[in-house]
């Protein structure tokens, strides 16, 4: 059960907890409308869509839902170029260097090779890389699904082939989502030791300091500069 006592930091502003509501809601939606249309000629397939009303109602809820996915991300660029000049970097996603060593040490210390793991900032490796792939797959999602939803109009500009090859990508990064969700993120939200069985900060916005001074040294040495950060009992920096 992940620790909740003790004074806490903000790390997530509301409208980032509902930008990961709605992600949460219409990954949901997109997974369950989208999955009886890949496997169609299965039982279950066909029962689940009669059961959202037919085919054209499964349809209309999945593009509905790609359509605010879609304008989700657009929102979410708008508010990454808005707080970028902030002191405090809410989106520092960029991969780098660092992130690559981070990746190596991790290994090491994982595997018993060094007793003193990667000092991470305000992200670490594993939720840049993961950030990087949602964001590579909303792109390649948004990009076959709508030639899928408009064959007759891109194939005036594109090879008549770009449509099956679009429907196979889509059915195939769907797929590939969906597993990384359930092996990668629910592992790393819900399943880790330390934090199960939900790590609240997503839905409360707080973080306690003990957490984000062992988990995110980096960024809490950048809070305790800035004053934002109070001072946890076993840190040894000065005050």
């Amino acid at each position: 059960m992940p620790k909740t006592a003790g004074p806490q930091v903000e790390r997530f502003s509301f409208a980032q907890r509902i930008e990961h509501f709605l992600l949460l809601i219409l990954f949901n939606l997109l997974a369950l409308t989208g999955l009886p249309q890949k496997y169609s000629t299965t039982d279950w397939a066909e029962r689940l869509v009669r059961l959202m009303g037919g085919i054209e109602t499964t349809r209309l809820i999945h593009r509905t839902a790609a359509v605010c996915l879609i304008a989700m991300g657009i929102w979410h660029l708008v508010d990454i170029i808005v707080t970028r000049r902030r002191p405090v970097r809410r989106h520092d996603m960029k991969i780098g260097l660092k992130d690559i060593l981070d990746l190596i040490g991790d290994i090491k210390f994982l595997a018993g090779m060094t007793r003193d793991r990667p000092r991470f900032g305000r992200f670490d490796y594993r939720q840049k890389f993961e950030y990087w792939a949602v964001l590579w797959g909303t792109v390649l999602m948004g990009v076959t699904g709508f030639i899928m939803w408009f064959p007759e109009v891109f194939t005036r500009w594109f090879p008549g082939i770009i449509v099956p090859a679009s429907r196979v990508a889509h059915g195939g990064e769907a797929l590939l989502a969906i597993f990384a969700v359930i092996l990668w993120h629910f592992y790393n939200a819900h399943f880790r030791p330390d934090i199960f069985p939900m790590d609240p900060a997503m839905f409360s916005g707080k973080i306690p300091v003990e957490r984000l001074q062992h988990e995110h040294p980096l960024e809490y040495e950048e809070l305790r500069k800035l004053g934002v950060a109070p001072a946890d009992e076993g840190d040894p920096s000065p005050h």
